[in-house]
């Protein structure tokens, strides 16, 4: 196979962070706590579980699983070590149901950098290496 090699050998990670900040590409969120998301406990939930009938999610139920698996782990060596490991969170959902806000929750909570990977923003801006 291919040999991995790093592509960037001459620039500092500075000079890296600095083009994706230039490029738009590592963004500012705002600070929003995941508390912020809310959402009712859904007690016809429980009911149907009762029942073999998966329902669908409600608010408190994502915040909780984004708790559990995307902030927790990461906030704490105790529950990383003893957590299953989660390497990726996908958030899917119709307009307006607060995904982007869940992200920014996450980052905000972790002090973490926010690459926004969406097509729109990279779309041509690293065209691939032909061959």
């Amino acid at each position: 196979g291919k040999k991995d090699k790093d592509l960037t050998p001459d620039r500092t990670i500075e000079s890296l962070y600095e083009e994706l900040v230039k490029e738009g590409i590592l963004v500012q969120y705002p600070k929003v706590k995941i508390s912020d998301y809310m959402g009712e406990y859904s007690y016809l939930g429980t009911t149907l579980r009762q029942a073999n009938i998966e329902p669908m999610p409600s608010l408190s139920d994502v915040r909780r699983v984004v708790t559990e698996y995307g902030i927790l782990p990461m906030g704490s060596q105790t529950v990383h070590e003893t957590a299953p490991h989660v390497k990726s969170i996908m958030i899917a959902g119709p307009h307006g149901t607060g995904k982007r806000m869940l992200v920014n929750a996450i980052c905000s909570e972790l002090g973490a950098n926010l690459i926004d990977l969406t097509a729109e923003n990279i779309c041509g801006r690293y065209p691939a290496k032909p061959g």
